[in-house]
Formats: C-alpha cells, structure tokens, sequence
C-alpha cells in the first residue's frame, strides 16, 4: 500500500514537472532554444544528434532541438485555445437542451448526432477548405469538431441536477432559465467540465499533428511538431531522428494532459 502511494506520488510529481516545463517553453521559447529555428546551416545538413546539436539537424541545417521547442508554442496553442472554445460553447449548448428539455432537447441533440455521424477527418477538411489553414481557421476547426463531447457532458449533468430543489426553488422565485444555468447549474457542473476540458487537449493536440503531418495543418514558416514529422517521414529509415523527436515531444505532451485528466477526475468523485 504505501509502495503504490509513493508510486502515485512520484507519478504526480513527475506529470506536473513535465506540465511547467511544457507551459515554459511554450511562453518562452527563445530562452530555451540553442539556436534559432529557422536558421538554414548548409554546412550541417541532416547531422545525427551530436553536442552541436542535441537532437540533430533537419534537411536544411536547421537545429531540430530548437524547432521542437518553437513548435510547442504551436501546437499548445492550438489545443489550449480549442479546448477552451470547445467548453464554452458545449457548455452553453449542452446546458441550455438539458434545461429547456422537450422538443427543443430533442433537436439539439438530433444536431449533435449529425455532427457525430460525419467522420471526424471530414469534417475537419470541410471547416480547413472553407476557414484557411493558418493557425486561427485549424482553431476554429477543432473547436468545431471538439465541442460535441463538451455538449453531451453537460447535458447529462444539467439533466441530473434540474429537479434538485434548489433548482426548483430557483424556478419558483421566477428565475429565467438562464440566471439558473448561470447562477446554479454551472457552479454544480464544473467539475465534469474541468475533466473534460483537460481531456480535450491531448486530443486537440493529436489532432493538430494528424493535420499538419497529412498537410491539411500548420505551413510553413510555423512551426509545429505535427509538420517537422510530416517533413520527417519520408527519411525514416536513413535519418530516424527527423520524425523520432517530434512524435516523441507529441507523445510526452499528450500523456501529461491525460494523466492530468485522469487525476482530476479521481479527486472530482
């Protein structure tokens, strides 16, 4: 027992350690970075990680190193900002179909099941073609694509919580449906929310990557670690490093916030 708790303790520890490190080089970038990211040494072309250059250089001498730490400004960015969109409008959403119920819950989630029967990469393309592939219209995309989950939750949680009596006290005083989803409903479902929230980064972040590396994402001169793969893939067998780091920054970063996610969500039962 007290082996799995220091086991636990050393987990935390380790995930939040890797949570500030992440959080740092995506606010600080250049303080971090050995090198500049864009600056081409054709001298250095395609070097195996060395002292020069920890992790290697890429095709055109730049430090892969460097681009990693630029690129995760990019990329957790973009899965900071969609999660963030994602909860506000499945929380608004999904608050008002479990409050308003009826007809009009029943349509609000016939949407969301049209939403949900388009497959995901679809979708996605859809919104890229019609938004711009630059960093806002790949938001705008995801938080498309990402608020129907954030949606669902909070519709089951407004569902279990509108016949408590504080909320029909509420509705006998007179108060309209949205001071109760504002004043009473949202303090209640926070929690859930704040899970889903954190859950919905990894994802974005995976996300991002898929698109950049398929070529529907970030271009360049952005930097993300979803496109240093796609740059990556095609020397795999002769210069693995190219693809290995980036997928590895991708795969630190995504079980962080999972395992974040995972925590918060034993300490909101």
């Amino acid at each position: 027992m007290i082996k799995n708790l220091k086991i636990k303790n050393f987990s935390i520890i380790l995930v939040s350690l890797c949570l500030i490190l992440l959080i740092l080089l995506a606010l600080f970038p250049e303080f971090f970075a050995p090198q500049s990211p864009t600056e081409s040494n054709y001298n250095n072309l395609l070097k195996s990680p060395s002292m020069a250059n920890l992790l290697g250089t890429d095709e055109l001498g730049r430090d892969i190193l460097s681009r990693i730490i630029f690129g995760t400004r990019v990329s957790l960015s973009i899965a900071f900002f969609t999660s963030l969109i994602s909860l506000i409008l499945g929380t608004i959403y999904g608050s008002i179909s479990g409050i308003k119920g009826g007809a009009i819950d029943e349509v609000l989630m016939k949407i969301v099941d049209i939403f949900y029967s388009i497959p995901d990469l679809l979708l996605i393309s859809i919104f890229i073609l019609i938004l711009g592939k630059g960093t806002v219209g790949i938001i705008i995309a995801l938080s498309l694509l990402s608020w129907m989950r954030v949606a669902r939750i909070s519709r089951a949680s407004v569902l279990e919580l509108k016949n408590r009596p504080f909320v029909l006290s509420a509705r006998t005083m007179g108060f309209s449906d949205n001071r109760i989803i504002f004043k009473e409903l949202l303090p209640n479902i926070l929690a859930p929310i704040i899970v889903t929230f954190t859950f919905t980064i990894p994802s974005a972040i995976l996300a991002e990557s898929t698109l950049s590396f398929l070529g529907l994402g970030i271009s360049p001169p952005n930097i993300s670690w979803g496109l240093m793969a796609n740059s990556g893939w095609q020397g795999i067998r002769s210069y693995p490093h190219l693809i290995l780091f980036p997928c590895i920054a991708i795969f630190i970063s995504t079980i962080t916030f999972l395992k974040i996610g995972e925590y918060l969500k034993t300490r909101a039962k």
